[in-house]
């Protein structure tokens, strides 16, 4: 089996080229895609960069792929990939806050900003904290967040992340209690889920893993699947999209209590939420992470000076 380890698609779609850092990182996070292949078998996986193998950790259940660069060219065909002609569009994160709106579910204030006057309007008399994001972007990257009005070097930041892709994701930033998410797919027409799971983040929204089975009030986990189905089939409807995904949420803090919102964006492809799947039927785990591996955790990216590093419990 052949894998396409990808994680540089959605730059890809943003027409912008990632820095040789970036892709060697996102290359070693996307060997774990070998978790997804059925039958516990070892596949080939092409990613954007080289890989140093001595960081592939094999353990019972566990033996990492072979490793292909993409760099030294690749086949044309491969399972798992999801960089079709509907994957752009069914990622776009305009497309998720459109869909967010038709299901009453998007945050006041969220919408596309195409210019630092669409910004700068926006933000007139509003003092709180917000964020802005490129359309196609993945692990945290090309984006700004501030409080207030757009000035200084965060205006010129803002500046060039038009310049560069265009059209940004405008949403306020709210008080997280909890991130969430719900892996589900599309197919013949039918929306099947996963059970929620809980998103491990840093206090700057930052991905650091995924947390099988957490505790979750059926008061949230029930409006969150309900939402996360609708929310797929209009994406399948819109776009033609079949396949994997994954729905990010959270619960936020107000003045009335805690609240969800269910719909923060689509993730159409193969996402960590399914790797953390996968492992918990290969390895019996309940946690993925990507910080320092705890004492104990079953390491299965080692971690070097690059600050790269996966490990399960």
């Amino acid at each position: 089996m052949r894998l396409h380890g990808n994680l540089d698609c959605e730059a890809r779609w943003a027409g912008v080229a990632l820095p040789g850092a970036v892709q060697r990182r996102i290359s070693l996070y996307a060997t774990l895609l070998a978790a997804c292949a059925p039958g516990g078998e070892r596949p080939e996986i092409w990613v954007p960069a080289e890989v140093d193998p001595a960081r592939l950790i094999a353990h019972p259940g566990w033996t990492p792929p072979v490793v292909r660069s993409a760099a030294a060219g690749a086949p044309g065909a491969f399972d798992l990939a999801w960089a079709d002609p509907a994957a752009a569009a069914a990622n776009d994160r305009s497309r998720a806050l459109a869909i967010a709106g038709e299901l009453g579910v998007a945050l006041p204030g969220a919408r596309v900003v195409g210019s630092l006057a669409d910004l700068d309007a926006q933000l007139a008399g509003a003092g709180g904290p917000w964020i802005c994001k490129a359309r196609w972007t993945a692990a945290g990257r090309d984006r700004a967040r501030g409080t207030g009005a757009l000035t200084g070097e965060l205006r010129t930041r803002v500046a060039r992340l038009l310049e560069r892709f265009g059209p940004l994701v405008f949403k306020p930033w709210l008080d997280r209690v909890v991130d969430l998410g719900v892996c589900g797919e599309v197919a013949g027409g039918d929306v099947r889920l996963l059970e929620p799971h809980r998103i491990i983040t840093d206090p700057r929204g930052g991905f650091l893993g995924i947390e099988l089975a957490p505790q979750i009030d059926r008061r949230i986990t029930e409006p969150l699947c309900a939402v996360a189905r609708e929310a797929a089939a209009r994406l399948a409807a819109q776009t033609g999209y079949r396949g994997r995904f994954a729905i990010d949420a959270f619960v936020h803090r107000t003045p009335d209590g805690d609240r969800l919102h269910p719909l923060c964006e689509i993730n159409a492809r193969h996402s960590f939420g399914w790797i953390a799947h996968a492992l918990a039927s290969r390895l019996g785990v309940r946690r993925l992470g990507f910080d320092a591996p705890p004492p104990g955790a079953t390491v299965l990216i080692a971690p070097g000076p690059d600050r790269v590093a996966a490990w399960c419990t």
